[in-house]
């Protein structure tokens, strides 16, 4: 088969452009309601549904938490995971609207374009590719969507409840070459009441625990504004004060590579305890700032297969004398969670807070020989000529470890620009033809 996917870039930016228009930030979940992760994943699962039931595929929603797009035949389904969802622009600097679309120097411009509806269009196109071409697969290929990966992924964990699990697939949500493990993730909270000693009458940073917040603010007790405006002078960070409010602004990164971010809390937090430590002060200071691997808080865990221990504060939350503090860790190995509980007990009662662990688990890991990776590897190495790539492992939580035989694949090529999570996010136009490609000639191997 010639496997000539050009003609459906054209399709594939249009079909993109519509994805990107839809603002599919999870604002509230609703269980019970008809779009329970909001109006915008509701009218986007349904956009989608609907142009593929067009082109002559069959579709299944299931009440708005998730739905799947299928042709072929056969007892096995080989499963493509996406998603819509995708993570808040609040407090990121934008150069254009990230929910529309833009095209500029061969890159694709918008919230989702690598995370993860431009991977989902190429996969859909790769699909629509094999369909036109009369490719007749032996198994039943289901490219199944959810809304909810960002904050949970309890729209798979729903569909799931209901629907066959695919017995072999693919995650098109991280990078090439192919991942076949990815850490455990742990997120818990520190809490407690603001004691006396506090000068902090008001904290607010971070929506989301998968994401290095850019932007933080405090309100003091304290006139410290002369002070604050030296010390981001010397120490060459971005704020300002407004009245009784402290501003500071870092830079995004996704959870899994904090190191590649700033967290705008610690520039608060470190100039606090510069000019009046407090016991809150000493203790963010002491257990948390600038150690995106965890080593103050005593869990700097390894595996010399799955890598180092990575550790991100994401949200800081200070209101009515309540203190909150949201921690997301992905950690090597199963067994080193008791060592993490362990460790964030005896940080907690230095300072009486309570460490409340709000979910363990999602490692996961397939053979590296196996023939889903040996297959998937040997079509990204025909596509790109990268000869000497491996397998990789990842910090990152995909759609994959809902299937026992699934890995993650694409679309982040080896050496560009993580622009997960962050401003700007963009996909190379390159690399969303090659992505096409390269999913549609898995689907191909895989199914013939």
């Amino acid at each position: 088969m010639e496997f000539n996917v050009d003609k459906y870039i054209e399709e594939g930016l249009l079909l993109l452009s519509k994805l990107i228009s839809y603002p599919t930030v999870l604002e509230a979940f609703d269980p019970k309601g008809d779009a329970p992760f909001g109006e915008e994943n509701k009218h986007a699962l349904k956009f989608m549904l609907e142009y593929a039931k067009e082109d002559g595929f069959s579709t299944l929603n299931d009440k708005n938490y998730a739905g799947h797009i299928e042709f072929g035949k056969g007892k096995e389904i080989l499963g493509i995971l996406a998603h819509l969802d995708v993570v808040p622009v609040e407090g990121q600097a934008w150069k254009t609207n990230p929910f529309v679309l833009h095209v500029e120097d061969g890159k694709l411009f918008g919230r989702g374009t690598m995370d993860d509806k431009g991977p989902l269009v190429a996969s859909y196109l790769a699909m629509k590719f094999l369909k036109e071409e009369g490719f007749i697969p032996n198994k039943k290929v289901r490219l199944i969507m959810g809304c909810d990966e960002e904050s949970g992924s309890r729209c798979l964990a729903h569909y799931f409840k209901k629907y066959e699990v695919p017995q072999l697939g693919f995650s098109p949500d991280a990078d090439f070459p192919l991942i076949y493990g990815e850490k455990a993730h742990m997120t818990f909270n520190f809490e407690g009441k603001l004691g006396d000693k506090e000068i902090i009458t008001e904290f607010t940073c971070g929506t989301r625990y998968n994401v290095v917040p850019a932007s933080a603010s405090m309100k003091l007790s304290i006139n410290y504004k002369e002070q604050y405006l030296t010390f981001l002078k010397e120490h060459d960070y971005n704020g300002r004060v407004e009245e009784d409010t402290y501003y500071a602004y870092g830079i995004a990164s996704h959870a899994m590579v904090p190191q590649n971010g700033l967290n705008a809390s610690f520039i608060l937090f470190e100039f606090l305890n510069s000019v009046h430590p407090t016991p809150l002060s000493t203790f963010f200071v002491s257990y948390l700032t600038f150690d995106p691997f965890g080593k103050k808080l005593g869990y700097d865990l390894y595996d010399e297969e799955m890598k180092e221990l990575t550790s991100n504060v994401g949200v800081v939350q200070i209101k009515n004398g309540n203190i909150l503090i949201g921690i997301d860790a992905r950690v090597p190995k199963k067994e080193h969670e008791s060592t993490m509980r362990t460790q964030i007990q005896k940080a907690a009662a230095t300072i009486n807070l309570e460490a409340k662990v709000l979910g363990f688990g999602g490692f996961h890991y397939v053979d590296p020989k196996s023939f889903l990776v040996t297959t998937l590897m040997k079509i990204y190495k025909e596509v790109t000529l990268d000869e000497n790539a491996l397998p990789i492992t990842i910090g990152g939580g995909t759609y994959a470890k809902f299937i026992e035989n699934g890995v993650a694949y694409g679309p982040l090529m080896p050496g560009r620009e993580d622009v997960c999570h962050i401003a700007n996010e963009y996909m190379l136009l390159e690399d969303f033809k090659n992505a096409i490609l390269i999913y549609a000639k898995a689907i191909y191997e895989l199914t013939k």
